[in-house]
């Protein structure tokens, strides 16, 4: 019985079988050649959906089922052996836990790149939660634009600057009309001078004019009064 199943383990898939073997029996799953074969095909792919691994693990298991596939990569998960992540549009991605890596997701296209370093795998915790929480793996995603996806958006950027440059242009030429309408000339600027100086200057005359109406009034009804002239 006992030779029985270490025959079977070590058909399940070489180095996939002894990575497998002591973390499922660590919670009480046993190693099978569907499960070895789940396993080699994330490892092979990457980031890859449930369906792209059913079709790897097809050709050398072809009764195994897209059902069976999705429990095992559950299985695999639970044991920490495969991480599960968000890939483009929502999708569903699994890919190895190790060796351990963090990710460069892009914005745009969705594509999810790996990056390993080590001074990442060190984060400490934060002081205020320090000795109150267990961590057991670190895992950063940065997230950005691809090499291919920021030249797109530059050249995109670039060329809306360059469209909206003649619409700024016109519409500045057209302010700059429309202060010049408004704007008076020099002439029309002496012109209205000329007529402020020729306005105040009638006006001083009327007021002297009407200082010696007054006068000549009072000189009058004075010499009536008092049948002399008024001393001139």
């Amino acid at each position: 019985m006992q030779s029985r199943k270490k025959s079977r383990e070590s058909s399940a898939g070489g180095a996939s079988g002894r990575e497998l073997a002591e973390p499922l029996r660590a919670h009480q799953f046993r190693l099978t050649p569907q499960r070895a074969a789940v396993f080699r095909a994330v490892c092979e792919l990457g980031h890859a959906s449930p369906r792209q691994i059913h079709e790897v693990v097809r050709q050398t298991h072809p009764m195994l089922s897209l059902n069976t596939v999705y429990a095992t990569l559950e299985t695999l998960e639970r044991v920490g052996r495969i991480l599960r992540l968000t890939g483009p549009e929502g999708t569903l991605l699994y890919e190895a836990a190790f060796p351990i890596h963090h990710h460069l997701q892009c914005l745009t296209c969705r594509r999810v790149l790996d990056i390993q370093d080590p001074t990442l795998d060190e984060i400490p915790l934060p002081a205020s939660i320090r000795g109150r929480f267990t961590v057991t793996r670190r895992r950063v995603e940065f997230y950005g634009y691809c090499p291919d996806c920021g030249r797109h958006l530059a050249s995109a950027t670039l060329k809306k600057e360059v469209a909206r440059a003649p619409l700024r242009g016109r519409k500045a030429r057209g302010k700059d009309r429309s202060m010049s309408r408004d704007r008076p000339t020099p002439s029309a600027s002496r012109r209205a001078l000329g007529a402020a100086g020729a306005r105040e200057e009638g006006d001083a005359r009327a007021r002297s004019q009407g200082t010696q109406s007054t006068l000549v009034q009072r000189r009058g009804s004075h010499s009536k009064k008092g049948g002399r002239s008024w001393p001139r």
